[in-house]
């Protein structure tokens, strides 16, 4: 983050670039006291420090050139959550960006879905604090008993879908696996050839804690594209992640270990149904993939399911 200097400025420091964005950013708990001050509109009057541009604002006209940048010293970030792919108006932008604020891991500033934290570091207040802002009450992630939960959950997958047109074809295979084992789907659009409820926001929470998988099949298959699908509906509220989008390896490198069950690693349907059903009858092979959360805990945000 770009410092201001302490003026009159100093409070006009970040400007959206475009219409939205700025609503799932949120400077409550951040050191420096950064805020959004003006709009498209009127960034050039501000002079702001920073100019943040929502990716999917594309879709519109901007009317902007890099002519239009106040200084040199202005930094124009181009920020997105959405994979590439499914956004075709990315590449009708000719700004030239500064910096980049995405959820790759190579972005310049790294705005991913969530990510884990070691439980033994040591930590200000002001961390602690940072870290219980990205978490809703309910997913208190320091009482996990896996005997209890392995018990009071339901030996079925969770799957709650509302984008019908995704590049992966999670339809067939969600289809497939649920002739095997039972899946419950939810959400405003209807995989499994049945009418799936969409559920109120309190029943959303309450439903994620009953099952012991959640069907995480991203939309698209792009490099670091983990969505709030395996952070927060899984493993924030104690499922075990079943995941499809990027290659294991990406998997790896950014859920927690062993936290999780990659679907193309098995050769057919019927080796993963029966390690679903083994992790289902056998309580220390369910401890297994629970392991992490000893040493680890998340720190993610609860997002609309796509």
């Amino acid at each position: 983050m770009v410092r201001a200097k302490r003026s009159h400025k100093a409070r006009n420091n970040i400007c959206r670039g475009t219409r939205n964005g700025g609503h799932v950013v949120n400077f409550e708990r951040c050191p420096k006291k950064c805020q959004f001050s003006c709009q498209l509109q009127d960034f050039k009057q501000r002079s702001p420090l920073a100019v943040l541009f929502f990716g999917e604002d594309f879709y519109w006209s901007l009317n902007l050139t890099d002519q239009d940048r106040l200084s040199y010293k202005q930094r124009w970030i181009f920020w997105s959550w959405e994979a590439p792919i499914n956004h075709p108006e990315y590449s009708r932008s000719r700004l030239t960006f500064n910096w980049t604020m995405t959820y790759r891991q190579d972005s310049d500033i790294i705005h991913d879905y969530g990510r884990y934290i070691a439980r033994n570091l040591s930590y200000s207040i002001r961390d602690y604090q940072a870290v219980d802002f990205y978490l809703s009450k309910e997913t208190n992630q320091s009482t996990f008993d896996a005997g209890k939960e392995f018990s009071a959950r339901e030996n079925k997958i969770l799957w709650i879908v509302s984008n019908c047109n995704a590049r992966i074809n999670r339809r067939q295979i969600g289809t497939k696996l649920n002739s095997y084992f039972p899946i419950d789907q939810y959400g405003g659009c209807s995989l499994l050839n049945k009418r799936a409820k969409i559920l109120s926001p309190k029943d959303f929470e309450q439903t994620l804690f009953k099952y012991k998988f959640y069907l995480a099949f991203e939309n698209s298959n792009c490099q670091d594209y983990i969505t709030e699908k395996a952070f927060y509906n899984a493993l924030a509220h104690g499922s075990i992640p079943i995941v499809l989008g990027t290659n294991e390896n990406n998997y790896k490198n950014i859920l927690p270990p062993n936290s999780f069950i990659y679907i193309e690693h098995y050769k057919n349907m019927s080796d993963l149904v029966n390690q679903l059903r083994n992790i289902s009858q056998n309580l220390d092979l369910f401890k297994f993939y629970h392991q992490w959360r000893i040493h680890y805990r998340l720190i993610c945000k609860r997002l609309a399911t796509k």
